[in-house]
């Protein structure tokens, strides 16, 4: 089971993701459960310390589900680098978190709390950082008559926060949003119907031999990258009289634009249907998106409606 529970004091924002995950020994009597996957904290104040019980009754709880007592120990580590989030450095010095207490016995059933202390340097160079760290927490059954060798097992909590500043995943959504708010291109027109109809088996340029134009405005000041595809998608157009043609039979250059701002850009749209029975005197549409590059999910579309020859 996993939630997320939103922390707010002083116009900080601390988020902190929780999950109830099980871990078991090699002897079957022996588990233990920990409360936090996943502990992301964000805007941080240089030389704070932090306590999550105080913050918002946030302690971290062990509980003993197995039938024999458990020594538990928690430690703090650095992530290796493969187990390092995007955007965040390991923790510099392991003593900025404090785990209190990082030892005690559960007995069967018995549920044990510590609190997880984050104390930040005072440091301006800190400012905008953003570190992970690893709570190292695992068991041992104490005294189990005729277990023979047990191996101790745990769990790693991952534990990352950011100084004076929010964390990456949303300093990335709001860089998206305001790439979003600055985007103004168009393809145009939205809609080309061409007259004639077209003939099977060759090659057509529909700029060249058919007159239509198919353009990209854009608008803004700041230039855009945009992958031109052709779609087959049903939710942009679907009517009875028109059936969606084969976006292999057509062709857009170049399929990538690197659209300047305040610009116009010509596309060429080469169009070649199979010269096969079943797609004789057809009409069909073809679906074209321009679609901004990157993560941003922007994408307009333009419908090119064709009837083939007999």
């Amino acid at each position: 089971m996993k939630f997320k529970v939103n922390c707010l004091k002083s116009g900080l924002r601390y988020v902190i993701f929780l999950s109830l995950v099980f871990f078991n020994h090699v002897n079957v009597y022996a588990g233990i459960q920990t409360t936090f996957a996943d502990l992301i904290l964000e805007n941080l104040e240089i030389g704070g310390s932090y306590n999550l019980r105080a913050l918002r009754n946030c302690p971290l709880i062990i509980y003993n589900k197995g039938g024999v007592p458990e020594n538990i120990k928690i430690e703090v580590d650095k992530p290796n680098k493969d187990s390092l989030k995007v955007g965040y450095d390991a923790i510099p010095d392991n003593e900025w978190i404090q785990i209190v207490p990082n030892k005690y016995t559960l007995g069967p059933g018995e549920r044990g709390s510590s609190d997880v202390i984050i104390t930040i340097p005072q440091d301006e160079k800190l400012a905008g950082k953003h570190f992970q760290a690893v709570l190292l927490c695992s068991s041992l059954p104490v005294g189990l008559p005729g277990a023979g060798l047990t191996i101790a097992t745990g769990t790693q909590i991952r534990v990352r926060f950011s100084i004076g500043t929010m964390g990456p995943d949303y300093l990335k959504a709001e860089k998206k949003l305001k790439r979003m708010q600055t985007l103004n291109f168009e393809i145009d027109p939205m809609n080309i119907r061409v007259k004639d109809v077209v003939e099977l088996g060759k090659k057509i340029n529909l700029r060249k031999e058919k007159d239509i134009k198919l353009n990209l405005i854009n608008r803004a000041t700041e230039s855009v990258k945009l992958n031109m595809i052709v779609v087959d998608d049903k939710s942009i157009y679907n009517d009875n009289e028109y059936e969606n043609g084969n976006p292999k039979f057509l062709e857009i250059k170049p399929n990538k634009v690197n659209l300047e701002g305040e610009s116009f850009f010509k596309l060429d749209v080469f169009l070649k249907i199979p010269d096969e029975e079943k797609y004789k005197n057809k009409k069909m549409v073809f679906i074209v998106k321009a679609e901004v590059e990157g993560a941003v999910p922007v994408e307009v579309y333009t419908k090119i409606f064709v009837t083939t020859s007999e």
